[in-house]
């Protein structure tokens, strides 16, 4: 059986409405050159575990279950829950991840000593790269060949309070300009995209928004932008990001160049 959340629908134009259904939880895609990216409704999840479903557990291998354990808010485990299905769905839909055929509970994905998730087993999918984030409605994950970050952040008015710490007075009018939105979704715009290459380049270094400057910001089409960063001196990084109904998703693939 599968049901849909009444703000799914702000997903559609991106995730292009395929969906995958196992236990009443929908999945989302979207795939890209080398890359995919899943999507799981956090409310959907949190139903299922007040309802002691089993079968949702069945997504996590034995090391996980021990991990999700330490959890003593029901809030906090569902996020947690919600990233590690959003990998595996993500895994388990494009075959070149995998070499051979596992079940969720067969993979095991825990953080490493700079927080990253990282395929611990099996030993045969540790080429593959990939990253976890969650936002208030929405657990998200991205798995790609390369190393990668994704990021999604919710819109909301109290980010203003952030302008400063977010991005200069230049990243925040480029924002503004490409996005004739209120200020919050310029600085959430920004928010996500320097989170994503936190994620993907900069995850052993101290610092979030200051180690990457903003150095472009085009439209590529309705709700979808594209920032080309510089990060760790002369190196640079493009991000892509995504209007979802109230949500900035940000993702990018690491781009090996001086």
């Amino acid at each position: 059986m599968t049901t849909t959340c009444p703000q799914d629908k702000n997903m559609d134009g991106f995730f292009s409405g395929r969906v995958m259904g196992k236990d009443t939880l929908t999945i989302r895609f979207y795939d890209g050159a080398g890359f995919c990216i899943a999507l799981v409704d956090i409310a959907q999840v949190r139903e299922l575990l007040s309802r002691d479903n089993g079968l949702l557990l069945d997504w996590l291998s034995e090391e996980e279950k021990k991990h999700i354990g330490k959890y003593r808010f029901p809030k906090r485990s569902s996020e947690w829950l919600s990233g590690r299905i959003a990998a595996k769905a993500a895994l388990l839909r494009e075959k070149d991840f995998l070499q051979e055929k596992y079940e969720p509970g067969e993979m095991t994905i825990l953080a490493d000593e700079h927080g990253r998730p990282i395929i611990m087993r099996p030993q045969t999918v540790h080429v593959v790269q990939l990253s976890i984030s969650h936002g208030d409605r929405y657990g998200v994950a991205m798995v790609s060949f390369q190393d990668c970050g994704v990021d999604i952040q919710k819109i909301e008015s109290r980010i203003a309070k952030l302008g400063d710490h977010i991005g200069t007075q230049q990243e925040i009018r480029m924002a503004a300009q490409v996005l004739f939105g209120p200020p919050e979704e310029g600085l959430t715009l920004l928010w996500a995209a320097k989170e994503a290459v936190k994620k993907c380049c900069l995850y052993d270094r101290p610092g979030l928004f200051t180690a990457t400057v903003i150095e472009r910001i085009f439209r590529k089409r309705p709700g979808r932008w594209v920032l080309n960063c510089r990060i760790a001196g002369d190196s640079r990084q493009e991000v892509q990001v995504t209007l979802l109904g109230g949500y900035m998703l940000a993702w990018c693939g690491r781009v090996h160049n001086a």
